[in-house]
């Protein structure tokens, strides 16, 4: 174990340094105590009589030296077992560097500014052969994004896009141990509840068919809320190849829509769609884990953050340390709506693509679900994601912090009264306040998870951390007033009530006192809508731009009704914890005028 440990990277820590510098010391106490004795107790001394029981006393006192070393090695042995138990916190602690970067300089960790051009950090796990950092304009005049790629072999960044983001595929007719399944180029199709697997799904400048031989005609449909599929019928579905051009991607693809493209660094809606992905691959033995390619669709290469490429890696089932299979991605687009035509990068637009197997997991709005399966795959995914970064698996605690940490906004959904709410918080336990941005580590953000008791935040993307907590935990939500379609107000309810040892509570803005718009088309067109009239996209969109005023008598007596169960270590499931969400409705007596956001009315 001595060895093992000098060999690693705990060599570093002040507590194992002690240990092996005093292992000698340790191991020779007590024969030093031994030759120190010998002189008066152990030899006769001459010109006096023999001591009496010297034997005996000679015997007793090598039991005692044995018994001594026995003793010190134990506490060597406890001591290095302790050590080693403690050793994935301290690695994920000592890795941190390593996880995000490899073997890259640390200077890339770093935000740097080079010839007026900001180049962010670069970590975390990337498509394989794919790694890159985002550039932009120091002057911040544009909001263009560049990227630097990673050379392996120069180990260097360089301008050139790597062939491996976006691997063409092999052309007609394929590898030659290659051949059409059923040996037929004509697309099939198998659905049940939660996903659908097509064969030979075609793809062309943006857009995917089937093709489709026999005399009965096929419409065309969505395979997500976003995305259509158009048939192609044809009489021979060979004669139809031969007359294009085309390439064959092999093996098995999944084909991702991120639907709600309009608000692509809304990245809590990621797990109402990785969540069902990784409960069905994780039973789908028909189907490659991982995959040999991902497809994302309607989102930028900048909206991939680490975060988000940690949660993809864990839902296709990437092992420890290795990188994500190839990630296709579409061109960046001027506009979301001009992005869901957009190409995929390093494909050819006057070739066809054909991708052999392609499963697709059904969203809320084909059939599908929001979350996990499982309870159990739930917690297996969050565990695996603090796996990912070496740190220690969540376990209930014995007891639950007094730790609310409260993460504030800066943009939009804003709390008007964020000092008034911070000091009544600090009423119930120590108040961290955090903020976290698109250059925030994963890893910040789980350490920060693990240590909190209480999280609150309002509705927004900051939540997305939510089903980390550890077990015991509590959630207290703000939601915006008219935030209630197609359940928005509770997606990520959904998510730690899966987790099923997370609390979860809500206050809802009901008074029109209580919402401030930032723009004044939507204050003057919906602001006065009730929330049975706001049940449209629009209206949707609008209240997703508000700041918000906290009634903080009502807040305090929402804490101090729940966090005593809390801080008592009661379960979510336990009726005693359980309490109706609020409902979207008017708050009765309420006939304000909806106002402009005093952060933007100046």
């Amino acid at each position: 174990p001595l060895d093992l440990l000098k060999g690693g990277r705990l060599e570093r820590n002040s507590t194992v340094n002690a240990l092996l510098a005093s292992r000698v010391w340790l191991w020779k106490l007590p024969s030093m105590q031994r030759r120190r004795a010998a002189p008066s107790e152990l030899h006769d001394v001459p010109g006096r009589a023999p001591v009496r029981g010297h034997a005996r006393l000679r015997a007793k006192l090598r039991k005692g030296a044995a018994l001594g070393k026995l003793a010190f090695s134990l506490i060597v042995l406890a001591a290095l077992a302790a050590v080693w138990w403690l050793r994935p916190a301290w690695i994920g602690m000592g890795r941190q560097d390593d996880l995000r970067l490899g073997s890259f300089p640390d200077d890339h960790a770093l935000t740097e500014v080079i010839d007026g051009r900001t180049y962010h950090p670069s970590f975390g796990v990337f498509p394989r052969g794919c790694r890159w950092r985002a550039v932009t304009s120091a002057s911040g005049f544009s909001s263009d994004v560049e990227y630097v790629w990673w050379d392996a072999k120069s180990g260097t960044w360089v301008e050139d896009q790597p062939a491996a983001c976006a691997p063409p595929g092999d052309p007609a007719p394929g590898q030659d141990s290659w051949n059409f399944h059923n040996n037929s180029p004509r697309s099939e199709l198998t659905c049940d509840n939660d996903h659908c697997m097509y064969t030979n799904l075609y793809y062309n400048r943006g857009r995917w068919y089937v093709v489709v031989d026999g005399p009965d005609p096929v419409g065309h449909w969505r395979f997500s809320r976003n995305q259509e599929i158009s048939t192609i019928p044809v009489d021979d579905a060979w004669s139809f190849v031969d007359s294009i051009k085309w390439n064959v991607i092999t093996g098995d693809t999944i084909l991702f829509d991120f639907i709600f493209f309009t608000h692509p660094t809304a990245i809590g809606h990621w797990w109402e769609m990785l969540g069902p992905l990784y409960s069905i691959l994780k039973t789908a033995p028909w189907f490659k884990r991982p995959c040999d390619q991902f497809i994302l669709l309607h989102l930028q290469r900048k909206h991939v953050l680490e975060w988000v490429r940690a949660m993809i890696a864990v839902a296709l089932g990437v092992p420890l340390g290795k990188e994500l299979p190839p990630v296709y991605i579409q061109r960046a687009a001027n506009g979301a709506w001009n992005q869901l035509t957009s190409p995929l990068e390093g494909l050819d637009p006057d070739t066809w693509y054909i991708f052999e197997r392609v499963a697709i997991t059904k969203d809320l709005y084909t059939g599908g679900g929001r979350q996990f399966l499982h309870t159990e795959d739930a917690r297996e995914f969050r565990g695996l994601i603090y796996k990912q970064y070496g740190l220690p698996q969540p376990q209930p605690r014995k007891s639950i912090p007094h730790v609310i940490t409260f993460q504030r906004k800066r943009a939009n959904r804003r709390i008007l009264n964020e000092p008034e709410f911070i000091n009544m918080l600090k009423e119930f336990g120590d108040v961290r306040v955090v903020e976290f941005n698109e250059t925030s580590s994963l890893y910040e953000q789980l350490l920060c998870m693990r240590d909190t008791g209480v999280y609150i935040s309002v509705h927004t993307s900051n939540l997305a951390n939510s089903p980390l907590l550890m077990p015991g935990s509590a959630v207290f939500e703000i939601i915006q007033r008219n935030w209630h379609w197609n359940g928005l107000d509770t997606s990520f309810q959904v998510q730690t009530m899966m987790m099923g040892d997370i609390h979860h509570y809500a206050w809802r803005a009901q008074g029109l006192n209580e919402t401030f718009y930032l723009d004044e088309r939507d204050m003057i067109k919906v602001g006065h809508w009730p929330p049975e009239e706001c049940g449209t996209e629009e209206c949707v969109e609008a209240h997703a731009k508000v700041d918000v005023k906290v009634d903080i008598p009502a807040f305090r007596k929402l804490l101090q009704e729940r966090l005593p169960l809390v801080w008592g270590g009661r379960q979510p499931w336990e009726r005693v914890t359980q309490i109706p969400w609020p409902p979207a409705q008017e708050k009765p007596g309420y006939d304000f005028l909806p106002s402009l956001s005093p952060a933007e009315s100046h």
